[in-house]
């Protein structure tokens, strides 16, 4: 009797989702249909509301290490192999949709580029993306991934690779995973370091962004202001639009704030 009333619950609940689609549906019982397919019988309703209970929701459902899923009642293996490729395909449907921008010209461009590689993301990574003198991306990277709390590579590393890249300039970027968007003593420290690292070969630091709970932060806009206050405004369309009223003016700066020779055109 048991099972006959669980098969007509997940046939009942697939005639639902065909006819009404999956907004009608809570998170809890989408997982609990996807389980369906890992799980042949039995009540997977109460499995999914563990899951989502033990590891804080959905993302930390699908980017949990399958050990991790396996201490779930009702989880197994196959269920565990599952999620985790769900959860690789969202990260990689992610980066997918990254701005294919030619010139990273806004923080947001930066942001959008960079926050996937943060999705369930359980360690602090930092990342570089490296511009040449018209903000073109010539070099992105994993710099460093350390412990939940701590992930900082040597400056010298960086400003070593951004000469040999010849790059122009550089931003940097990490995570506080589980953690919030408020900027450590160690990260103004850090941030300086690299910022100083650059500064011997006459390259910039453009911005040190922070993601953490959802948001993403700039670092040197909280601490520098001037130049890098542009790109995180909201009012501002272009990364320099705050603070040139015309091209001319701005390529000008530009050329002189990358270390550039200002030529003259003829």
């Amino acid at each position: 009797m048991s099972k006959n009333l669980h098969e007509n619950h997940r046939e009942r609940m697939r005639q639902r989702y065909l006819q009404q689609g999956a907004d009608a549906f809570s998170t809890h019982e989408l997982l609990e249909m996807l389980l369906y397919q890992s799980i042949p019988r039995g009540d997977t309703n109460g499995t999914a509301h563990a899951l989502l209970e033990e590891h804080s929701g959905l993302e930390g459902v699908l980017f949990a290490n399958t050990d991790d899923l396996c201490t779930t009642e009702g989880v197994g293996i196959k269920s565990a192999i599952m999620l985790g490729i769900v959860g690789e395909l969202v990260r990689r449907c992610a980066l997918e949709n990254r701005p294919r921008s030619a010139v990273f010209d806004t923080f947001d461009k930066a942001r959008r580029y960079v926050e996937p590689y943060y999705i369930g993301a359980d360690v602090e990574r930092v990342y570089v993306m490296m511009f040449d003198n018209g903000l073109h991306l010539i070099d992105f990277y994993l710099a460093c991934e350390g412990t939940v709390n701590e992930a900082y590579p040597h400056a010298r590393a960086i400003a070593e690779r951004a000469v040999r890249k010849r790059a122009a300039s550089v931003l940097i970027a990490h995570n506080h995973p589980n953690g919030f968007a408020v900027a450590t003593a160690p990260d103004r420290e850090f941030t300086h370091t690299v910022e100083q690292a650059l500064k011997i070969f006459n390259i910039n630091l453009l911005e040190h962004m922070l993601f953490a709970d959802g948001e993403c932060i700039g670092l040197l806009k909280k601490y520098a202001g001037s130049l890098r206050a542009s790109p995180t405004s909201e009012d501002s369309e272009t990364f320099f639009a705050k603070y040139y009223a015309d091209m001319e003016t701005g390529r000008r700066t530009l050329a002189d704030m990358l270390g550039m020779e200002d030529k003259k055109t003829e």
